[in-house]
């Protein structure tokens, strides 16, 4: 089980990967369920690695 500490790095760097992510796509808007499927394709590529 993670530390307070290590938990808060975690989430830290998750956010930074998906600011990253959508860096990326600064010409385009996202709704909210585009948003969602960004963030589900994240974890699921973080869980097949």
């Amino acid at each position: 089980m993670p530390t307070n500490q290590e938990s808060l790095d975690i989430k830290k760097a998750m956010a930074y990967d998906l600011l990253i992510i959508l860096k990326g796509k600064e010409d385009q808007t996202f709704t909210a369920d585009e948003l969602e499927k960004i963030i589900q394709a994240y974890i699921v590529d973080l869980t097949q690695k």
